[in-house]
């Protein structure tokens, strides 16, 4: 065991949520036995089964009593999750008896060449932390196998804590010690690589231990970042408030801002991407499917397009036309973007696209984003697919790119459909080796059984802005389902439509997916008779230009599987930090940070509404005299998205530069989008 300072163990059986604080020490075991769960839930956990789960003192194939349902008194500390790179199942869904093991692990698939790849994600909260010691391998029949490790801190490509291999083996493995000698207090990950024999072996008794916070270890990271409020990572509670997705306004009056209007066009259509290079708007489209062809705008004003005559490559008879390429294909699902890692000109702009034959992720780069040349001799860098938005792009906070292309499930899933996945990927020096791709995740849309049915990612590209990763997430809703009837230009669907949903994250690889469960569309598709009333298509990223937000889109009239008259892009335009807002709409609301280190001298605040002021707190989140209560200046009627709050007595905050402190933000019928502390 690892020593006093560790307040229980906890024995982890399948994924589950972790024990109340200062509780008595006691093992926490959960199993599968008996229970009867679908494959789906299964891999959910258990923590979503009513009357099954509790905490208890020895193991038990029955049940326990209690459950995580709501209202049972669970605060969890730690929650634990399972990801597969690979495949992803557990015991009991592959085979009713198991030979190595009781019915309940998690399987390991495998290969005798290449490893397979699973992962458990440990998330603390309130400052707690985790030691990852053991764990067992049971194994069915006599397949020889091998268990390659890493426990990483933060995330796949964080610090290495811990690593190791049991080299070649057979039979089964108890007590494997996985080498973590020191708590972490932060997000940790245990990476297993299987090789070895399908099917043979799971793995069973996850052994960990939950650590105490220690002093500072509950403070967060402000420093001089904007906290977005898509989340709680800067929040320690709130009271009578919601959060609420953005309203988008949709330019033009809802009609398109590029359309096919040249000869040589076929079409006018994402997959591509818009980007403002400091000077103008630029944006890459397909301009046709047969041949592929990438076509070229450019905007002084984001609305009124040109498509300059470039003189590059003939097409339709000519070369006065706005196409950049035919050759490679790049229009087959293209995204660029600036890198501003790139210290070479001539590699300023990367670009990915998928192979038009291969079906499988390009890379290039290019000095003006004209004229492109392709990394490793324009073959592809990774295994299929990529025949949807592909994209690639520089991740500041990780240092390292990051690729995403879709993926595919059917096969896997034995589906009677088309079922589309996504997958992430990280390579830090893509230019040194362009096929240097460690996967990160695999994942699609399986909350519930056979889901498919009813939604699909289709595509997703990632848009990062001051550290939350906004997933732009083509949803397919109800795929194949055209009982709506045949061909209407003119009626709006809803089944095989094409929605704009987003995701948030800390990390590129897990997603909060409330909005796409919640049916609201960032951007949300038109009335009857619109260019965009059945298919909204994100673009690879967003663009922030005069403290708005510019989301550029491709639509269409017609569902995913009806011909389509046309298709076209349009624009819509967000409030700064307006993608989610914490609001309090009918009562009084009030939101509380976590303690941070105060690195200024005042606090920026972008809020909208009838009545808001913000108490400074000290780290115990009592009020620091002068700067709460009545000393808080009350602001009515305030819509500013650089609000710089006061107080009677100081008008900034230079007298707590260097103090650990909260803020207590206190809001009636408003809504609160961001904060930060300048330089």
């Amino acid at each position: 065991m690892i020593g006093k300072a560790f307040r229980r163990k906890n024995v982890l059986v399948i994924a589950v949520v972790m024990a109340l604080a200062g509780a008595p020490a006691f093992a926490t075991i959960l199993l599968f036995e008996n229970v009867g769960l679908p494959m789906s839930r299964e891999l959910q956990g258990l923590q979503s089964v009513k009357g099954y789960g509790d905490r208890v003192t020895g193991a038990s194939s029955g049940g326990f009593t209690g459950s995580f349902a709501k209202g049972n008194g669970w605060t969890p500390n730690v929650v634990v999750e399972f990801s597969a790179g690979n495949d992803l199942k557990t015991v009991s869904t592959w085979r009713d008896k198991w030979d190595g093991g009781d019915g309940a692990n998690y399987l390991l698939d495998g290969d005798t060449v290449e490893p397979y790849f699973y992962w458990y994600r440990f998330t603390p909260s309130r400052g707690f932390g985790v030691v990852v010691n053991s764990l067992d391998l049971d194994a069915a029949g006599n397949a020889t196998n091998r268990i390659d490790w890493k426990i990483f801190a933060g995330s796949k490509i964080g610090k290495v804590l811990a690593s190791g291999s049991t080299g070649r083996f057979s039979g089964d493995r108890t007590k494997l010690d996985l080498g973590m000698r020191k708590p972490h207090h932060g997000v940790v990950i245990l990476e297993l690589a299987h090789t070895g024999g399908r099917t043979s072996l799971a793995v069973d008794n996850l052994d960990f231990d939950e650590v105490p916070a220690v002093p500072g270890s509950e403070i967060v990271e402000v420093g001089h970042r904007k906290q977005l409020l898509v989340d709680n990572h800067v929040i320690a509670g709130m009271s009578n408030l919601k959060r609420e997705l953005g309203r988008v306004t949709k330019l033009n009056g809802g009609k398109p801002v590029l359309v096919r209007d040249q000869p040589w066009e076929r079409s006018c259509t994402y997959y591509g991407t818009a980007l403002h290079d400091g000077q103008k708007f630029q944006m890459w489209y397909r301009a046709s499917l047969e041949p592929f062809a990438l076509g070229y705008a450019e905007s002084r004003d984001g609305r009124n397009w040109i498509k300059p005559k470039l003189g590059l490559v003939e097409f339709g008879g000519t070369k006065q036309n706005n196409i950049l390429d035919v050759d490679l294909g790049l229009a087959y699902a293209f995204s660029c973007f600036i890198d501003p890692h790139e210290t070479d000109p001539a590699h300023r702009y990367k670009c990915c696209w998928g192979h038009p034959r291969k079906i499988r992720a390009c890379l290039g780069h290019s000095a003006d984003g004209l004229r492109w040349t392709p990394y490793n001799n324009g073959e592809p860098v990774t295994g299929r697919a990529a025949d949807t938005h592909s994209q690639l792009m520089w991740d500041e906070d990780a240092k390292v790119y990051r690729l995403f292309t879709r993926t595919d499930y059917q096969r896997f899933l034995r589906a009677e459909m088309e079922v589309r996945g996504h997958r992430g990927m990280t390579n830090p020096d893509l230019k040194r080796n362009p096929t240097d791709w460690k996967l990160g995740r695999h994942w699609y849309f399986n909350r519930e059984p056979k889901e498919y049915r009813r939604r699909q990612v289709y595509s997703m590209s990632d848009w990062m802005y001051h550290g939350v990763h906004f997933a732009l997430i083509s949803g397919f809703d109800y795929p194949q389902d055209h009982s709506e009837g045949p061909r209407d230009l003119q009626k709006r669907h809803e089944r095989d439509v094409l929605n704009f949903y987003i995701a948030t994250g800390r990390d590129g690889e897990n997603w909060d997916f409330q909005w796409v469960y919640a049916g609201q569309p960032l951007v949300p598709r038109g009335p009857a008779g619109s260019f965009d009333k059945d298919i909204v298509i994100p673009p690879s990223n967003i663009i922030t230009h005069k403290d708005r937000h510019w989301i550029y889109y491709s639509g269409s009239n017609e569902r995913h599987g009806i011909r389509r008259n046309d298709e076209a892009i349009g624009v819509a335009t967000l409030r700064l930090d307006g993608f989610v807002c914490l609001a309090a709409n009918d009562r009084p609301g009030t939101v509380l940070t976590r303690p941070f280190r105060l690195t200024g001298d005042k606090l920026l605040v972008n809020v909208q509404g009838e009545r808001f002021r913000v108490d400074v707190l000290n780290r115990k989140g009592e009020p620091i005299p002068g700067f709460s209560g009545d000393q808080s200046t009350r602001y009515r009627g305030v819509d500013e998205l650089r609000l710089a709050p006061t107080w009677k007595n100081a008008t900034g905050l230079s007298a707590l530069r260097g103090q650990v402190v909260r803020l207590k933000f206190h809001l009636e019928n408003a809504r609160l989008y961001s904060f930060h502390v300048p330089k």
